[in-house]
C-alpha cells in the first residue's frame, strides 16, 4: 500500500510538472520544403524584456530523428516587432546539439515576435514566418511579471533611469557654470565701470584744479 501510494503521489508531481506554465518549452512545430520537420521558439522561456536569448530552431529530415548540419552557412533569420522593419541576424550551432541553430538576441519589448527563416537547407529553398502567441511560441514578457513581492527594474529601464539622472546632473552642472560665468562677467563690467568712473572723477578734478 505504503508503494502504491508512493507510486500515485510521484506521478501526480510528474503531471503537475509537465502542466506547470513555463517549465514546457513552447515551440511551433512544422514541415517545410516537403522534407524538413523544425521546432521553432526561444532558446530560454519564459523569453524576458532585458535577458539575453536566443531566437531557436531546430531541423531533423521529415518523420526521422536525423538532424540535419550544416544550416548555419546557409540559413538566416529575420526578426521583428510591433510592425517594424525586421533585422537580420545570423544562425550558429550549439554544441552537443546536431540540427539545433540559434540567433542570439536580448529582446527589448514585451509583445509578439516575428521569425522569418530565410535562405536554403541543403539547396531547397525555405522563406518560413513564424509569429509568437498563445498556440505557436511563448511573447516576450515583462520582469515585473515574475516579481513579488516588489518589482525591481530591469537593466534597460534602470540604463534609461541612470542615463536620465546624469542628463539632468549635467544641465545642472551646465547651467551653474554659465551662473559663474555670468557672475564673473558682472564682476569685470562692474570693476571696468568704477575704473572708468574714478578715471573720470581725476580727470574732472584736474580740469577744475588748472581753471582756478
Amino acid at each position: 500500500m505504503r508503494r502504491l501510494t508512493l507510486a500515485f503521489a510521484a506521478t501526480l508531481t510528474l503531471l503537475v510538472i509537465i502542466a506547470a506554465p513555463g517549465i514546457v518549452q513552447a515551440h511551433e512545430k512544422r514541415t517545410i520544403a516537403g522534407k524538413y520537420d523544425v521546432e521553432v521558439g526561444w532558446d530560454q522561456e519564459p523569453t524576458l524584456v532585458g535577458q539575453l536569448n536566443a531566437a531557436s530552431i531546430s531541423i531533423t529530415k521529415t518523420g526521422t530523428d536525423e538532424a540535419v548540419k550544416g544550416v548555419d552557412q546557409t540559413l538566416k533569420v529575420r526578426i521583428a516587432f510591433g510592425g517594424n522593419l525586421p533585422k537580420e541576424f545570423p544562425l550558429h550551432s550549439v554544441e552537443g546539439k546536431d540540427g539545433y541553430y540559434v540567433a542570439d538576441l536580448m529582446p527589448t519589448e514585451a509583445g509578439s515576435y516575428i521569425f522569418t527563416f530565410v535562405g536554403d537547407i541543403e539547396g531547397n529553398p525555405v522563406n518560413e514566418r513564424f509569429e509568437s502567441g498563445p498556440n505557436t511560441f511563448d511573447d516576450v514578457v515583462s520582469l515585473d511579471t515574475y516579481q513579488f513581492p516588489k518589482t525591481i527594474p530591469d537593466s534597460l529601464t534602470l540604463a534609461s533611469e541612470v542615463k536620465a539622472a546624469a542628463d539632468d546632473a549635467n544641465s545642472l552642472r551646465g547651467l551653474a557654470i554659465a551662473g559663474i560665468v555670468l557672475g564673473v562677467v558682472g564682476i569685470l563690467v562692474g570693476g571696468a565701470a568704477l575704473l572708468t568712473r574714478r578715471s573720470a572723477d581725476r580727470t574732472s578734478n584736474t580740469t577744475n584744479a588748472n581753471a582756478s
